[in-house]
């Protein structure tokens, strides 16, 4: 047996405190049936982006799992999914709808440079359908650059782009092409390629379904932790 003392030298003291709490909220749970069984390890995976034979091989030797192990986390994942899902029933469509413009994916090109006169002229061109964002790369210094790289993103949640960037797609139009921005000691010219607008469907009412339970547990182990300081 592990002691506290040791698993704390380790670093892990504050996941195993989670895994605890979750253990506890489980126990209010309901077991899975066989359907939902069945379905278990192929949710479990998805949610660790594991889509093939080989990967999961690879992925089970690096966590030292065998069948019935991954079959038992996949079964706890399941429990609480569900335990959460119940939970939240209520609350999920409300958080899709405060955090729907964070959740919209979008796909952009972006040049980076650290001189303003250049980026300007870069503008110029692309307005005046001189060139495009494509064949830009070859009117671009050869040193290399020290700011963002220059390339096609996503498609990328919002919330996930620079937040400077984040504003300024936010308010474009596929194919609009904004001034040079100052973005880190340079300057930016960006273009929104795609808009993907956010759609609530299974996959992501699960996400948040379990970031509210996240929220939950983390509660949760603040207030054992303070029950133990008394």
């Amino acid at each position: 047996m592990v002691n506290e003392a040791l698993i704390e030298s380790w670093g892990y003291s504050g996941l195993v405190a989670r895994e605890q709490a979750r253990d506890r909220l489980l126990q209010t749970g309901i077991p899975l049936d066989n359907d939902q069984k069945e379905m278990a390890i192929s949710a479990y995976l998805s949610s660790l982006g594991i889509k093939s034979d080989e990967s999961l091989n690879r992925w089970l030797l690096s966590e030292g799992l065998d069948d019935q192990q991954l079959a038992l986390r996949a079964d706890r994942y399941m429990r609480w999914f569900l335990l959460c899902e119940k939970r939240f029933r209520q609350q999920v469509s409300s958080l899709f709808l405060k955090r729907k413009s964070q959740l919209d994916r979008v796909v952009y090109s972006l040049h980076w440079v650290d001189d303003h006169a250049l980026a300007q002229e870069l503008f110029i061109r692309l307005k005046e359908g001189e060139c495009n964002f494509e064949n830009l790369t070859c009117l671009l210094p050869e040193s290399p650059q020290a700011g963002l790289p220059s390339g096609k993103y996503g498609p990328i949640a919002l919330a996930d782009v620079p937040s400077e960037l984040a504003e300024l797609l936010r308010v474009s139009q596929p194919g609009q092409v904004w001034p040079p921005k100052k973005v880190q000691d340079g300057w930016v010219i960006i273009q929104l390629v795609e808009l993907q607008p956010a759609v609530f469907n299974q996959g992501l009412r699960r996400d948040l379904c379990l970031e509210l339970g996240d929220c939950w547990l983390q509660e949760c182990v603040q207030m054992n932790a303070q029950k133990s300081i008394v």
